[in-house]
């Protein structure tokens, strides 16, 4: 009877440790397909927020467009005229800037490309 004991005692003690075995088992592949998910799931999150981000900055070019054009459409024609006046101080000021930066960009060149031989010598 106590050998019966003993043998159940131990048959009892390995289900335990079996049912230990497989909940770690368990517990391991669930935790690797939670974290799959996780990462599906966090990628299919992002692909969204740049949905959004682009449908909200169409969005909004499209009410930039819109109010400008409803603006333009209420001036004015002496507005107009002095708007167009205020366009060409824009693109004359514009093509100013344009020609120093190219001025300076060629200055620069020069400065890059000094001839070797008018160099000072190493004292001969």
């Amino acid at each position: 009877m106590m050998e019966d004991l003993g043998k159940s005692l131990l048959n009892v003690a390995m289900a335990g440790i079996g049912a230990v075995a497989i909940l770690a088992e368990k517990a391991a592949e669930v935790g690797k397909v939670c974290a799959e998910k996780g990462a599906e799931t966090l990628e299919k999150g992002r692909a969204l927020n740049e949905e959004l981000k682009r449908k909200g900055e169409q969005v909004a070019q499209e009410r930039r467009e819109r109010y400008a054009n409803e603006a333009l459409g209420r001036l004015t024609a002496e507005e107009r005229e002095a708007l167009r006046r205020k366009l060409a101080d824009l693109d004359a000021k514009e093509a100013e800037a344009k020609a120093e930066a190219e001025k300076a960009a060629a200055e620069a060149e020069k400065v890059i490309h000094i001839d070797i031989d008018d160099t000072p010598g190493d004292g001969e």
